[in-house]
């Protein structure tokens, strides 16, 4: 053999080393994407657990990550909630094409491996066989495993994302009627005196327990089916001013200002929704804010009360203060954020020990609002705002560091936004009800005139000509 026959051999040889072991590569890289891919989609949309994935996590994170930046361009809020309104929706689609992509590209590579075409033929028959398009004509005989595996991969991913849908709608659309409902004595967008001061207009004040616990039931199962599928996080409500997080906040703060006004309403109700929805705030913050290491105990912070000494005696005159109250708190605390991210944990205890951002005169504000309303104030305003700060204490910063991140409505008390926003009170019925009043002047009876007996004239029914009828009363 020739010189040139040598190199002609030894070049061959090189070349089909190279291949073996490129095809071997693209085996154990197709077969790792898949089994990669797999896991995601489990532990995403099939297992009922608190688990993360990083193919969802990424997809999530970049569409998020668009959005907020598109959305800091504009200044005006309702311009931000549209394009933010895209986010939830674009992440459940992008979903669904990610996975579908990394399953062609992993059977695209496990045919590489083992067949002698080239890579762009591999893809060719990984997709004709991932969406049963049959269009693929070359001999596979010595594939029909992976073309039969791909077959059934394509139509099983989208009957799960087909069933996955209706689950996050359904949570979506119970959430969303709670806040729709809130909304009736919340305002747009909510605000927690706001709501009490309707309800005492309405003579309801001793009803707001109920509605305390429906929203900490509502609290509870957000706090499930939020962590279980967390784009729900990201999905907003259908008006621009109308968002789940800025309604909790405000029945949160509802709850606080009935405790700490108040000795002749029952707490309970309020008590148990400030533990569940401060608990829902602790864990969505430590779900979208953090995601690095987990701690198994979260240190208990003087949830409902500050623990300096020299309050010690005002504060064991308040109406909270219950030590089996507190001890139940801690350990529900305690066993609800088992599991999640150290460096959101310890975020919240370190800023949930600074007390809360809220000033005494916007306490003193709503609460003139709520005194002009008729709401009972049974309490001593100095004691009534040490309450009233441990309770907020308990979520204030969650809340204000999520209604940032998802750029919630920029309602009162609900801290500030990444863009600078005027914040937006609702409509306020105190301040309406001199016009109501004057309405009710002009379009109904005196009482005195109302309440005469009927005469002969106001008695007899109206002649067939009559168009109008008179006046209830009217003489």
């Amino acid at each position: 053999m020739g010189a040139y026959g040598r190199i002609w051999e030894h070049q061959r040889v090189e070349n089909l080393l190279a291949d073996i072991v490129s095809r071997s590569a693209a085996s154990i890289a197709g077969l790792l994407l898949f089994v990669a891919t797999t896991v995601s989609l489990m532990r995403t949309i099939v297992i009922p657990r608190m688990l993360r994935s990083v193919i969802a996590d990424a997809v999530t994170t970049s569409v998020v990550g668009i959005s907020i930046g598109l959305a800091r361009i504009r200044k005006v809020y309702l311009k931000r909630d549209a394009i933010m309104a895209w986010a939830g929706p674009s992440v459940l689609i992008l979903m669904l094409i990610t996975w579908l992509v990394l399953y062609l590209v992993s059977y695209g590579l496990l045919l590489y491996g083992v067949s002698g075409q080239d890579f762009g033929s591999s893809l060719r028959q990984a997709g004709s066989s991932l969406f049963t398009l049959g269009f693929a004509d070359l001999d596979t005989g010595d594939q029909t495993i992976i073309d039969f595996v791909a077959a059934a991969t394509g139509p099983i991913v989208i009957a799960l994302m087909i069933g996955f849908l209706p689950t996050i709608y359904s949570s979506y659309l119970n959430r969303e009627a709670a806040v729709t409902a809130l909304s009736v004595s919340t305002g747009e967008p909510a605000w927690g005196p706001e709501m009490l001061s309707r309800v005492a207009l309405q003579d309801s004040v001793a009803d707001v327990g109920q509605v305390f616990q429906l929203w900490s039931d509502l609290a509870s199962r957000m706090r499930m089916s939020h962590t279980m599928y967390p784009v729900l996080i990201w999905v907003r409500s259908s008006q621009p001013y109308r968002h789940y997080l800025v309604s909790l906040l405000a029945i949160l703060d509802a709850a606080s200002l009935t405790v700490s006004l108040t000795t002749s309403v029952d707490r309970r109700p309020a008590f148990n929704l400030l533990v569940q929805g401060g608990q829902t705030m602790e864990v969505l913050y430590a779900i979208v804010g953090e995601r690095k290491r987990s701690r198994r105990n979260l240190p208990f912070i003087g949830r409902f009360f500050p623990s300096s000494a020299e309050q010690q005696q005002v504060e064991s005159r308040l109406p909270g203060w219950n030590r089996k109250i507190i001890a139940v708190e801690m350990a529900s605390d305690e066993d609800a954020l088992l599991g999640l991210r150290a460096d959101a944990v310890e975020s919240l205890s370190r800023k949930e020990r600074g007390g809360i951002t809220l000033s005494r005169a916007e306490f003193d504000s709503a609460v003139d609002m709520l005194r002009q309303s008729g709401f009972p104030i049974e309490r001593d305003l100095d004691e009534a705002w040490i309450q009233f700060s441990a309770a907020r204490s308990r979520y204030e910063y969650a809340a204000y560091a999520l209604c940032e991140m998802l750029d919630a409505p920029p309602a009162p008390w609900s801290g500030k936004r990444r863009v600078p926003t005027k914040t937006v009170r609702p409509h306020s019925a105190v301040e309406l009800l001199p016009e109501a009043l004057h309405i009710l002047d002009e379009d109904v009876p005196d009482s005195d005139a109302s309440s005469a007996p009927p005469t002969a004239e106001t008695s007899a029914p109206p002649n067939d000509d009559s168009r109008v009828s008179p006046p209830e009363g009217a003489a």
